[in-house]
């Protein structure tokens, strides 16, 4: 029987190299994929030069090409953020069209303790701490073909002396000098003062992984039983949960029955936060509460004894969502709040901003919440209903525009509210549509001086 062969990730440098002399020494059957970020001006050239070592090496050879910069830029992505997943995105296209048993990526033990280190500071919580495994499945890009990480045990100065003895060819990526990059930061400036104020530190740092690796084992056990405790019925786009056995449990097994709610009804959904986490248990906590949108165009309501969560496909609740039946425009000239009735608010402010805050600014990710550049936000901006031609040039689309009634109907806008869906719109076009997408119009980049947020709260009456 033939086995798979395993797609390995490739740069050039010192890490990729290794493991793909590595692995060819000792027979595995390899694909060598190459992603050429298009950053720098010496990128080609650094794609030629791989290409070359693998051809002579008699490696079969795919590569790939993107424009990060354009991506990240629409995406509201940092350089970084927005190279890994297009970079993954080829890595696990070409695995797919290959019949690959696995994509091989080079992260070593260094780089490991640059993750819990840099998750740490992002605020993460077990999974983020726990870093990365040297077998994921599932993953972020397949629930089939594994991420293997066959160096992450090994550590920078091993991959050194291993690929001098063997005499192995590289190229230099500068940009991995550039501390503009929070990894470059955390590597050439934050890792070593802190090893100067506490020696032994990364040490201590793989130490906490492997711990938070073994807890973050246990508590998802923990919740697999929980949930199934938990769960009273569940259809293709809603679940229902018991009120009184979820909130019995220790509050970290509560928080994971949310997030796998969620992944149940929404499992393309990546962007969960704690915040989100948070605001569902707030709601659940509060039985005066019955229903309200959370994200990813969910609704939860309940009753003293059940806990439902339904898509909005299926769960239309009068006044569920904001409307403009009376009003079909309303003035954004200033920042205030604005009351679109049954109970409806759209609450627009400045907040505080200043440029220097774009390489690590989250921007919320939710159903009625934006932050836009306040440049997009001229003095005719409006909250209107849709109009006849409306088109909006949504982020991640390349600056392509699409009418606002297909994105609506691509969004899983539910068509019975449709007609009086408020959108903020300027003399330029359509800049948001709740529940929907940001237009790139209104996006905030590293050249946005002010910031602005809209959200739509719902208020007793």
């Amino acid at each position: 029987m033939i086995e798979p062969p395993i797609i390995v990730g490739i740069s050039g440098g010192v890490d990729s190299m290794v493991l793909l002399h590595a692995m060819m020494v000792n027979d595995y059957a390899l694909i060598a994929a190459h992603f050429n970020h298009k950053l720098r001006e010496e990128s080609d050239q650094e794609a030629e030069f791989v290409k070359k070592y693998c051809l002579n090496a008699g490696l079969p050879f795919r590569q790939g090409a993107g424009d990060v910069r354009s991506y990240a830029e629409e995406s509201g992505l940092s350089l970084e953020e927005a190279a890994r997943i297009l970079r993954y995105q080829f890595l696990f296209k070409i695995a797919e069209t290959e019949g690959a048993g696995a994509v091989a990526v080079a992260h070593h033990a260094d780089d490991q303790i640059e993750t819990v280190l840099m998750n740490l500071l992002r605020g993460a919580g077990a999974k983020g701490l726990a870093g990365m495994r040297a077998v994921s499945v599932p993953n972020p890009w397949s629930d089939t073909i594994p991420v293997v990480r066959p160096l992450l045990e090994v550590d920078k100065e091993e991959l050194i002396a291993y690929h001098s003895e063997n005499q192995l060819p590289l190229v230099e990526d500068s940009s991995n000098a550039d501390e503009t990059f929070f990894r470059n930061k955390v590597r050439h400036s934050l890792l070593p003062r802190l090893e100067s104020l506490r020696p032994g530190i990364r040490q201590r740092l793989s130490q906490t992984a492997q711990i938070m690796m073994a807890e973050d084992q246990a508590l998802e056990y923990y919740t697999d039983l929980t949930w199934e405790s938990c769960l009273s019925s569940k259809g293709g786009s809603y679940l229902q949960l018991s009120r009184d056995k979820l909130l019995e449990n220790p509050v970290a097994i509560q928080r994971r029955i949310i997030r796998k709610a969620l992944a149940a009804l929404r499992p393309d959904f990546k962007d969960l936060r704690f915040q989100n986490v948070e605001a569902a248990l707030d709601f659940v906590r509060d039985p005066s509460r019955k229903s309200t949108n959370w994200v990813a165009k969910v609704n939860i309501s309940q009753s003293p004894r059940k806990v439902v969560l339904s898509t909005w496909e299926t769960d239309l609740v009068k006044d569920q969502f904001p409307q403009l039946a009376e009003q079909r425009e309303i003035s954004l000239a200033e920042p205030g709040k604005k009351d679109l009735g049954n109970g409806w608010f759209l609450d627009f402010h400045v907040i505080d901003y200043k440029p220097e805050m774009f390489e690590g600014l989250e921007i919320p990710g939710e159903d009625f919440l934006v932050w836009m550049d306040q440049a997009g936000i001229t003095s005719g901006a409006v909250l209107r209903v849709r109009q006849e031609g409306d088109l909006i040039q949504p982020l991640g689309m390349g600056g392509n525009s699409m009418k606002v009634s297909d994105l609506m109907i691509n969004e899983k806008i539910p068509a019975p509210y449709r007609a009086d869906w408020p959108l903020v719109a300027s003399d330029k076009g359509i800049l948001w549509v709740p529940g929907g997408r940001l237009s790139r119009l209104a996006s905030i980049t590293e050249d946005t001086q002010a910031v602005v947020e809209f959200r739509f709260i719902r208020q007793k009456t």
